[in-house]
Formats: structure tokens, C-alpha cells, sequence
């Protein structure tokens, strides 16, 4: 296709970018599902407006390690260094049953490994969302939910390392190359950490630009993403996943830069303005609708059921006794909309050959179920917040 052909795609992706939101807040659903309802319906299993050409293939991986990328900088490091060994306590008891009620239950029912960690999957970004719409975030349950979804997303994304590690075809040697080169990653980025830390304590003013909010040529920005692409670089080198090294470089910024949220919020501006929707739109472009038999819609409402079932049980049982029984329920239903992660280790779980278009076209559907009825069953069970104004 020549270079004047692609425009009317990119055109039509823009405009599914500009319009889907405005109808997701009149339909209210989550703008991620019905980007990917866009894609599927305008893509080739629906009208054929829309195709998976080169361009709109490099603006999706784009944007996939940008939502990586920004996944790392959401982690509330803060959060989690004041929170205390004692306030921890109940988050990882809650991450802890999650994975193995999900590593229980799963081979009962026949799941495989993807499948596995699929419903054992946190992410930040929607619960994030949610708690600012219903005005919870400053809230004791808001900080409870961050800070267990903050420590599930990097342990799903170890997790996700690990499965690839061991799923690498090979001889014994070749899998213990590659976990030699994935420990190495972890022990530089976790040197780079310690030494950028150091250097902005020591050397505050050079790294202040970097989060000003009147920067007319934005190196905040254009660091983040040299950071992003050089981390990248380095998974792509020691053979792993490159969402591993964009959401370790998000990691980096977020925890080396305490006052983060001017460059988190310019970031999110340039992912969410254009590369984040496209990712979304192009996985709906790719949705295999003839792989998604009766069958494959009956196993993404089980899986859908058993992710649910893994956290909200562990909310319920694990939560200080001091906390309603209502806020327990709904900590659980909010931590299970990990949208982004499900879809993530479907496409994964494809390209690792561990799943078909059927088992990948139910992940993404298991997506699409838990980010609608989820967050609308925390809704219901914590309502919105009634935040007092300062006095004036």
C-alpha cells in the first residue's frame, strides 16, 4: 500500500480515537472496550474499513510498550516505602491466595499455563481510573486498592517473564542462557535505579527540568521515552518480552523521580492522544470473531467468574476486621478489571504458540467482560465518595 493509501486508514483510526470516548462516557463503559468493539466491528471481521497495514502495526506496538511504560511509572513506590511492613502485610496475603487459588483451581478445570496467568493478571490503570471517577483515590480503600494492585502488576509481569523463560524451546542450556541474561537484567536495572536515585538526591537541579510543567522543549518527555526504548533494547537483547523492559524503564522514572506526575501526566497525554487507542483499536482489528464459537464464549465467562472469585474471596478474608464487609467486596471486585494485562498475555500466549486464535479471541473477550462488570459492581458496592472542599 503507498504512503498516500495508508491516510485515509490513519484518518479513520484518529477519528475512532477522538469519537470513542465521547460515546464511551454516554454509553458508560470503559473507553478501552469500546475502542476494541470499534476495531472490531470496522476491521475484517466487520465492515473492512480497517486493516492491520505496517503503519498502524508500528502505532499499536507503540503504543502497547507506552501503556507498558506508563504501568511502571503509575507503581506507588511512596506508597508502598511509608505504607510499612505492617500495612503490606495484607496486600501480599491477598496477591499470595490470588495466585494460589488461580495455580489450585486451574489444572481442576483444565487451564493452561496462559490461561492460568491470565486470571491470576493485576493491573493498575483501570482500578486507577475508577477510584479518580468515584473519588476514592485519596481514600483509605483507594490506597488499600493501589498499593495491592501497584505489587500484583509487577508480580504478574514476573510472572509473564518466567512462563516465557520456561516455555523457550531449546535444550536445558539454551533456557539457562536465558535466564542468566534475565537475571542480569534485573541486577543492571536495579544498579541504574540505585545509581539514578543517588544522582538526583546529590544533583537535584540538572534533573528538575525534567519535571517542570512550563517546558517549551519538553525534554522530560523526550528522556522518558529514550529511557523506555533503551530498556527495550536491552529485554530485546536478553531474549525476553519487550513489554518487560518498558515497564521496568516506567518503573525507573517513577521511582528515581518523586515528583513525577507533571511528566506522568505529559506522557499520558502523548499515549493516550494517539499510540494508546491505536493499540486498542488494532487489537479489535485483530479479533479472530469466527474463532469465537459458543464454547469460547462459555470460557470466557467461567474465566471471567474464576478471576473475579480469586480476588474478591482473598479481599473478604484477609482485610483488616476494622473494614466493612461492602469495602472488602468491592477492594476485590476493583482488582478484577485488569484489562490491559489479560489482553497483553493473550497476545503473548499466541506468539509463545501456547494458545490458538479460539483460547486468544476468549482472553480478549475475558478482558472486555471483567473491565464492564467489574468496576460497575464496585460502583454499586462503594458508591462515591463525598470529598469536603476546603473552606475558602
Amino acid at each position: 500500500m503507498s504512503e498516500h493509501g495508508e491516510l485515509p486508514v490513519l484518518l479513520l483510526l484518529l477519528t475512532i480515537s477522538v469519537v470513542g470516548p465521547v460515546i464511551a462516557v454516554r454509553l458508560k463503559l470503559p473507553t478501552p472496550v469500546l475502542l476494541m468493539a470499534a476495531g472490531i466491528g470496522l476491521g475484517p471481521a466487520g465492515l473492512g474499513a480497517l486493516r492491520d497495514i505496517p503503519t498502524v502495526s508500528f502505532l499499536s506496538e507503540f503504543g502497547f510498550l507506552l501503556l507498558m511504560f506508563m504501568a511502571g511509572m503509575e507503581i506507588d513506590f511512596d506508597g508502598i516505602r511509608t505504607a510499612g511492613r505492617a500495612a503490606l502485610l495484607v496486600p501480599l496475603l491477598i496477591i499470595g491466595a490470588m495466585f494460589a487459588g488461580a495455580l489450585l483451581m486451574g489444572p481442576l478445570v483444565g487451564l493452561g499455563s496462559i490461561e492460568i496467568l491470565a486470571i491470576s493478571a493485576m493491573s493498575v490503570g483501570m482500578p486507577l481510573a475508577v477510584l479518580k471517577e468515584t473519588r476514592h483515590d485519596a481514600l483509605p480503600l483507594g490506597r488499600h486498592v493501589m498499593l495491592t494492585a501497584s505489587i500484583g502488576e509487577f508480580t504478574t509481569i514476573l510472572a509473564v517473564t518466567g512462563l516465557e523463560v520456561v516455555s523457550t524451546p531449546g535444550t536445558g542450556w539454551t533456557m539457562l542462557a536465558k535466564v542468566a541474561k534475565v537475571c542480569l537484567l534485573f541486577v543492571v536495572s536495579a544498579s541504574l535505579i540505585r545509581y539514578a536515585r543517588a544522582l538526583v538526591w546529590w544533583y537535584p537541579e540538572p534533573f528538575r527540568r525534567l519535571i517542570e510543567h512550563q517546558d517549551v522543549a519538553e525534554l522530560g518527555v523526550r528522556v522518558g521515552l529514550v529511557i523506555m526504548l533503551a530498556f527495550v533494547a536491552v529485554a530485546a537483547l536478553a531474549g525476553v518480552e519487550p513489554i518487560l523492559g518498558a515497564f521496568i524503564g516506567g518503573a525507573l522514572v517513577g521511582f528515581v523521580l518523586r515528583q513525577k506526575h507533571a511528566l506522568e501526566a505529559k506522557i499520558g497525554a502523548l499515549g493516550n492522544g494517539l499510540f494508546i487507542p491505536v493499540f486498542f483499536v488494532v487489537v479489535g482489528v485483530r479479533f479472530e470473531v469466527a474463532s469465537l464459537d459458543g464454547a469460547a464464549i462459555r470460557t470466557a465467562v467461567f474465566l471471567s467468574f474464576l478471576l473475579g472469585l480469586t480476588r474478591i474471596l482473598p479481599s473478604l478474608v484477609f482485610a483488616r476486621r476494622s473494614t466493612p464487609l461492602r469495602e472488602r467486596a468491592a477492594a476485590g471486585a476493583l482488582l478484577s478489571a485488569p484489562l490491559t494485562l489479560v489482553v497483553a498475555i493473550g497476545t503473548i500466549g499466541r506468539d509463545l504458540r501456547l494458545l490458538g486464535g479460539r483460547q486468544q479471541a476468549s482472553l480478549v473477550l475475558v478482558a472486555m467482560l471483567v473491565s464492564i462488570a467489574f468496576p460497575i459492581l464496585f460502583r454499586v458496592l462503594a458508591g462515591t465518595a463525598r470529598v469536603s472542599e476546603p473552606a475558602t
